[in-house]
């Protein structure tokens, strides 16, 4: 029985059991989605093999619209020509005779960042694409709308004298750093683009971050035992929030990264076992190795660390406030559905840093500062702490090891966290008494 609009918007953006396919006509399909989203699609025989083409969504494309594709499509197949193939150079070249730098990023955005990045690192990328190429920044305004001014125009049309205009305005707007940031990002989007043919003009790729801006510093920075020490006091003296003292500190205590620390839930936590298992990163969760049946697939290896004693009970003194749901460290109180921000922890860290720096002259300190420390320290003990720290940093492992060696050295985490801690919670008695 042949669809009809009525029964299209009846299964449209509805919630379904299962992702389903009903005909049409004349080989034209719609298959739609378990969140209700209904693609078009058309069956063919190419070569003697059954094969199937997207022809895009509804209701963007309509029943009668997708319908009158339909002869066309045959015609390719009576010339001898396989649809997808004309269908395919038909959009690329519509794509590119349309496509804007801030088309392109945007596409990248939806079609890239989404799927292969974890959250955090998509909004990093969002922001930067908000603020660089759409000019329109969430915070501070920009003094000029420079992109939207000067390069409003087909992306391949835009020369090598643009791209260095354009990074010559982001330096005076921000940073020559800044300008290196930008530029790999949008290295990443072009090189995306040029491979799906969604552009040709590829000149940004023959540059190097020196020929546009600086990369950013590697940081050296590296707190000793008792500036982390004074640190750990100065956040016991803070009045802020309970949750961003004690967030700081398990950065402190774990030499984890900020987002993973701000990122913890409490299902993440095994308090029987005493347990931290982070999350695989989005993409990275599953694969089907070569040769294995249906549904056989295999799971990357999360990360583990042990909880110290110091950390449990930091863990508790934060579930007696804000319970223990959701995240960890919530956002805005214990109804917040969020986490902590990177912006309200840095600020803090920078604020306390600020009062070292003016009571003890003690040099800025900024969260990843505390890995540095956490290896430095260890290491300085005893080598036999490298492997172990790396672990505790979450790192792979250097050569053969980081295919072969799956390790997580639970005993010997735990082991050198409550060593890190007993030696700082010397030096904070020390100043204490």
């Amino acid at each position: 029985m042949s669809l009809t609009d009525s029964k299209l918007k009846k299964f449209l953006n509805k919630s379904h059991d299962k992702p389903f396919e009903l005909a049409d006509r004349d080989s034209l399909s719609i298959r739609v989605s378990q969140k209700g989203k209904i693609a078009w699609q058309y069956r063919f025989r190419y070569n003697g093999k059954a094969d199937r083409l997207s022809l895009g969504n509804y209701p963007a494309i309509s029943l009668s619209q997708a319908r009158a594709l339909v002869p066309d499509l045959r015609q390719c197949i009576q010339e001898g020509k396989n649809p997808k193939s004309v269908m395919g150079k038909s959009r690329q070249a519509k794509s590119k005779k349309i496509m804007t730098l801030e088309g392109l990023c945007l596409m990248w955005l939806e079609k890239v960042s989404a799927i292969e990045h974890k959250e955090n690192t998509q909004a990093t990328h969002a922001t930067t694409v908000r603020k660089w190429i759409l000019n329109e920044p969430i915070k501070k305004p920009l003094k000029e709308k420079w992109v939207k001014k000067n390069l409003n125009m087909p992306f391949d049309e835009i020369t090598s004298q643009n791209w260095m205009d354009f990074f010559e305005w982001v330096k005076s707007e921000k940073s020559a750093n800044m300008a290196g940031v930008v530029f790999k990002l949008l290295k990443s989007v072009i090189t995306w683009g040029v491979k799906w043919e969604l552009v040709s003009n590829s000149n940004l790729l023959l540059f190097k971050v020196k020929d546009v801006g600086k990369a950013p510093n590697v940081g050296e920075r590296t707190p000793s035992l008792y500036e982390a020490a004074m640190m750990w006091l100065e956040i016991d003296k803070s009045k802020a929030l309970p949750q961003t003292k004690i967030c700081l500190k398990l950065i402190i205590l774990l030499g984890a990264r900020n987002s993973t620390v701000r990122n913890m839930k409490w299902e993440d936590l095994d308090l029987v076992n005493m347990i931290w298992t982070i999350p695989v990163p989005k993409g990275q969760k599953q694969a089907t190795r070569r040769g294995a049946l249906e549904g056989d697939v295999s799971s990357q290896r999360p990360e583990r660390h042990p909880i110290p004693s110091k950390v449990k009970e930091l863990l508790e003194e934060i579930a007696l406030i804000y319970g223990k749901t959701g995240y960890v460290f919530k956002g805005d109180g214990d109804n917040s559905n969020k986490e902590i921000t990177t912006h309200a922890l840095n600020r803090f860290c920078t604020r306390m840093s600020s009062k070292l720096f003016m009571k003890h002259q003690i040099s800025k300190i900024v969260p990843h500062d505390f890995r540095r420390m956490l290896q430095t320290t260890l290491c300085e003990i005893d080598s036999k702490w490298l492997v172990i720290t790396e672990r505790m940093l979450g790192h792979k492992l250097k050569g053969t090891m980081k295919h072969y060696n799956k390790a997580d050295y639970l005993d010997e985490q735990l082991e050198a966290y409550e060593l890190l801690w007993s030696k700082l919670k010397v030096e904070i008695e020390k100043i204490n008494s």
